[in-house]
């Protein structure tokens, strides 16, 4: 005997093909046709699903089934791990288009919720006791769970906690906002601590309600972006974008006019306002010429010995398909200052012979210039 619900399915079945035939026929809409088949697909299987399990219903005449048919077995635990699954492929669905970042998040959640609910459903048919079944269920999750779980929760909160400083508009208001969270998580703690009578309940929907709060506030201040880092522009900035001249740089604000006595210099080469002259460590006397090796960094340590502040300058010349500087400068060191400049050269004097071209010392502003020999 076919079963009410068995008749109600394959009669819905039966009129969806028949109106996706007749539709096909008579409109030549390939997208409704499509949508009707899908349809009647869909109901097809139900009704055969129904049909096969008898609509769940025992007869009468075969008491003996009463104990073993499946609506006499006791109900399947409420689960969260399909909603888990859904999210996750609407994540992984919705990465596909946006942020490759939910689609990463996707495919973690439709991991993390089958595997769960396929232990939750081996666990609830270990046996006919469900305390046992929940227990069998803890032993095999637990070990797991609890580590991920709070790796997860930790990284969530750092996260968060990240982006909400980054989103301020200062970093004077992240210390005061973080401030004031501090305070007011301390005193939470102490009213804790004083009512010692307060329900697990309150205490748990209080924290929930902190950690929705604060993920919510690393979601908005993630979308809204970062606050705008000014960057600090050094010596390699301005060589970089040829601005080592006489005019003063954010590179050249609060700059050091001194060098540490155990910079091992290679050598020293003092200004005095018209001319560039190099002293080097073992040898007596001043040098017009320089010579410094190839391939190794050189430490040099410039004087300035005008009556005005002045940069020292020099062209490396890399060569092409290398990823050296074009140029070195330090910042501009005040009378009496210096500064330690490290220049390592990749290619020897001669090979740029050839372009009339050398290695050479230069301070902008003035015609100053030593000549630098690579061997």
């Amino acid at each position: 005997m076919i079963t009410t619900g068995s008749k109600l399915l394959v009669g819905s079945a039966v009129a969806a093909w028949v109106f996706a035939a007749v539709y096909g026929v008579a409109q030549e809409g390939a997208l409704g046709t499509i949508g009707l088949v899908s349809v009647a697909v869909a109901l097809s299987l139900l009704a055969g699903l129904n049909v096969f399990v008898r609509d769940s219903n025992v007869s009468a005449m075969e008491p003996a089934s009463f104990e073993t048919a499946p609506a006499a077995q006791a109900t399947a635990r409420s689960s969260l791990w399909p909603l888990l699954v859904g999210i996750g492929a609407t994540s992984l669905t919705l990465g596909l288009a946006t942020v490759p970042a939910f689609f990463v998040i996707g495919i973690i959640a439709i991991a993390a919720g089958a595997l769960e609910w396929i232990i939750q459903g081996w666990s609830e048919r270990a046996s006919a006791d469900r305390a046992f079944n929940s227990e069998v269920r803890d032993v095999m999750a637990d070990p797991v769970e609890l580590p991920v779980a709070g790796a997860i929760g930790f990284a969530v909160i750092a996260y968060a906690f990240s982006r909400v400083m980054l989103g301020m508009p200062s970093k004077s208001a992240t210390v005061v906002v973080f401030s004031v969270v501090g305070a007011i998580i301390l005193a939470v703690g102490v009213m804790v601590a004083l009512r010692r009578g307060i329900s697990k309940s309150t205490l748990t929907g209080a924290f929930s309600l902190g950690a929705v709060a604060l993920i919510a506030g690393g979601t908005i201040a993630g979308l809204n972006g970062e606050r705008e880092i000014e960057e600090h522009h050094d010596t390699g900035y301005i060589a970089e974008r040829n601005e080592c001249g006489t005019e003063e740089t954010e590179a050249d604000e609060k700059a050091s006019q001194t060098v540490a006595g155990k910079s091992n210099a290679a050598a020293a080469i003092h200004f005095d306002g018209t001319e560039l002259t190099a002293d080097v460590p073992g040898y007596d006397g001043d040098f017009e010429t320089l010579q410094l090796p190839r391939s190794n960094p050189n430490n040099i340590l410039f004087y300035n010995e005008s009556d005005h502040h002045a940069r020292l300058v020099i062209e490396l010349h890399p060569a092409e398909g290398t990823d050296g500087p074009e140029r070195l400068c330090t910042a501009l060191v005040d009378e009496g200052g210096v500064q330690l400049l490290t220049v390592e050269f990749d290619r020897p004097s001669f090979a740029l012979a050839a372009d009339g071209e050398g290695y050479a010392f230069t301070v902008p502003g003035s015609d100053a210039e030593l000549e630098v020999v690579v061997p």
